[in-house]
């Protein structure tokens, strides 16, 4: 099976998009004190939610890089037809 390689990109802007749509609030100044044990640990979800769609794009990466180095290293090769023939005696 064979990923195409726009499905990585797509899936870590999809990530990235509902990230940036719960971390609005999160971004913001929000009111009452920052250093709130509530505050911290919204960050820290944050934080962690980003290391994990980065890690899910390093592996497609990395699945990627393997797939092309698969198909070069198994790629047939191209055909030259009869090339040089000896003559007959």
């Amino acid at each position: 099976m064979t990923a195409s390689p726009r499905l990585p990109s797509a899936r870590a802007l999809a990530g990235l998009a509902l990230l940036a749509a719960g971390a609005g609030p999160a971004l913001a100044q929000p009111s009452g004190n920052p250093n709130s044990l509530s505050n911290m640990n919204e960050r820290l979800d944050t934080q962690s939610q980003i290391r994990g769609v980065q890690t899910q794009q390093q592996f497609d990466n990395s699945q990627n890089r393997m797939q092309i180095q698969r198909n070069e290293l198994f790629r047939p090769e191209p055909n030259a037809g009869p090339g040089i023939v000896a003559p007959r005696r």
